[in-house]
């Protein structure tokens, strides 16, 4: 069952208990604004225009990604475009299935080259990664898992490179390349909703993958952001909240360098630096990601270290 809150009624510390539960809280953000804050993966959400929805993101579970799909054909007449923030398979799981239903998927140009895949660290094909996934957290709709291959289907069929305007009813989508968390990260302001869609730029109140991080490039795209008159950022994990979270963010990336940092200073080897550095005990992971903390910390570890080092040689 799908129930309708206010933004900031779903808590990040409740989210964990949602897992097994189907009754998961879509927020409503604005009047035609909302976000699944509170599952596994990132927070899809959806903009209601006169003329149908605009999906930003894609559900990683079947459940909330078919309840996404029936509550915009009952509130405007169903999904006319997807709009991806990135190639990250949270992100982009469901393209497939809302292609099917009609939908047209634009990206930036760059998200073709990653799509669909998952770091060679998990040691698992993409397949066996959803259906691993789906077996565990949403196993009600393994059978509907696509066959392997068919998720191709889902690539974009509309790319930019710096930026471009969706018009849709009364509501206008500026979508920009604001590059940092991957090469292809993208944002999307919505001026008549007061509100930007940030992708995993800003992760809130959780863990923040850097696996894939262009740290210069993040700091500039937080700048850009925060530059934007809104009242809502919708970020890429974590619940939904206003500019000061990206404040919070930049703070959270300067505690990584500067731990990484001192242990440079101390003379420690990378691998020195990931045994002796561990920022886990600070925030948990996003839903269902627990076994995700290993990883998490030892790339972040990694990148912030290998980011450092080249700018020492500068």
């Amino acid at each position: 069952m799908l129930k309708i809150v206010g933004v900031g009624k779903s808590h990040f510390a409740d989210y964990v208990k949602s897992i097994s539960s189907p009754d998961i809280e879509m927020e409503q953000i604005t009047p035609h604004v909302y976000s699944f804050p509170g599952i596994r993966g990132c927070d899809p959400s959806m903009v209601l225009t006169s003329q149908g929805a605009v999906f930003i993101d894609t559900a990683q579970w079947i459940t909330q990604l078919e309840q996404m799909i029936d509550f915009a054909k009952e509130k405007c007449g169903g999904v006319k475009y997807v709009i991806n923030t990135e190639s990250h398979i949270d992100h982009v799981f469901g393209n497939p299935y809302l292609k099917r239903e009609g939908a047209t998927i634009i990206s930036h140009e760059k998200m073709v080259d990653g799509y669909y895949k998952i770091p060679p660290a998990f040691n698992q094909t993409t397949y066996e990664y959803n259906l691993d996934l789906l077996k565990r957290q949403d196993p009600t709709q393994v059978a509907k898992l696509l066959p392997e291959g068919e998720e191709e289907i889902g690539k974009p069929d509309i790319t930019f490179s710096d930026r471009m305007t969706l018009k849709l009813g009364d509501h206008t989508f500026q979508i920009f390349h604001t590059p940092g968390h991957s090469p292809e990260q993208s944002s999307i302001y919505v001026p008549q909703e007061r509100c930007v869609f940030v992708g995993d730029n800003i992760f809130n109140a959780c863990q923040i993958w850097l696996h894939s991080v262009d740290f210069d490039a993040l700091f500039h795209s937080l700048d850009w952001l925060q530059s934007l008159d809104v009242d809502y950022i919708i970020p890429g994990h974590g619940p939904v909240k206003g500019k000061e979270c990206i404040v919070e963010n930049k703070q959270f990336l300067y505690a990584w360098l500067a731990a990484v940092g001192e242990g440079i200073e101390k003379g420690w080897s990378k691998e020195e630096c990931v045994e002796r550095i561990s920022f886990a005990d600070r925030c948990l992971m996003d839903i269902g990601q627990p076994e995700c903390m290993e990883y998490v910390q030892t790339n972040n570890v990694r990148k912030c270290y290998d980011y450092l080092m080249r700018k020492a040689e500068l």
